[in-house]
């Protein structure tokens, strides 16, 4: 559930898609800042309720990523979440994939819309251990009260001074930012759940934010103005000059060529 300080009262009933307004206190979010985002525009329900495969998949159209990149994560998203593993003929026959991804799933089981199309609500995102995890670089981990959704403002600053000139937000500043992070939540957190696959899950995280939102030259560097808009107001940072990205920048060899440099940049800083 969004925060009181990220909400409004109330949002006007005749915002247009694509016009940013903050959440109202009754709105639902997830602890993803452009998904959140996508529902403070109207690219998606803005009350983060019953939100369907293809309108996530058209929302993050908008942003210039492939088709490719689009259809794996949305495909991800919407599994079914079991609380047990299915077992017996009967489970095999009526989710077979539930063997495999049960505990990553994100929807309840059987859980459609009014139109009996499948669908999930932004705050089952928060789902810990399934696209949720550990080291956030905006959010607090689960097993510190609970509230691994709400944006914090301590960690947004943290995250925009990582910038070592000020106007820029580069592989090196967030390669160094993901090793912070890691060490305060060894610190912070007891139950720290961060095991190698998330090292590459997270750095691609990086990658695609910067494939998405950089400024468009080889090192995929994002204006902290952009990053104030996108993770402090969970707004699209279309004021600031920024627009979707365009060619093969944002799809797959993009992304991983980008993941591979912030794979070396974060070694460097191990080292």
């Amino acid at each position: 559930m969004a925060s009181p300080s990220q909400t409004s009262k109330e949002a006007p009933a005749s915002l247009k898609r694509g016009e940013y307004q903050p959440p109202t206190a009754n709105d639902l979010r997830s602890p993803c800042p452009v998904v959140n985002a996508f529902a403070n525009h109207g690219l998606i329900p803005r009350d983060g309720r019953n939100v369907r495969a293809e309108e996530l998949d058209t929302a993050m159209k908008e942003l210039g990523l492939s088709i490719t990149i689009r259809k794996t994560l949305v495909w991800g998203a919407y599994f079914e979440r079991y609380d047990n593993r299915p077992s017996g003929l009967k489970d095999f026959i009526t989710s077979p994939l539930a063997y495999l991804h049960w505990h990553f799933g994100i929807r309840n089981i059987g859980q459609k819309d009014s139109d009996k199309t499948a669908c999930l609500d932004l705050d089952q995102l928060s789902r810990h251990g399934a696209i949720e995890h550990d080291v956030s670089i905006t959010r607090r981990d689960f097993a510190q009260g609970g509230d691994n959704h709400s944006k914090q403002e301590d960690l947004v600053d943290q995250l925009l001074q990582s910038s070592s000139d000020g106007s820029y937000i580069t592989t090196s500043d967030f390669a160094r930012l993901r090793r912070k992070r890691l060490e305060q939540q060894k610190k912070d957190n007891p139950e720290l759940c961060f095991p190698g696959v998330l090292h590459l899950v997270t750095a691609g995280q990086i990658a695609a934010i910067q494939r998405v939102f950089g400024h468009g030259d080889k090192e995929s560097r994002i204006p902290v103005s952009y990053a104030e808009a996108l993770f402090r107001e969970e707004r699209l940072p279309v004021k600031e000059g920024w627009r979707k990205s365009q060619g093969w920048l944002a799809g797959v060899v993009g992304v991983v060529v980008q993941l591979v440099r912030v794979r070396v940049a974060i070694g460097r800083v191990n080292s």
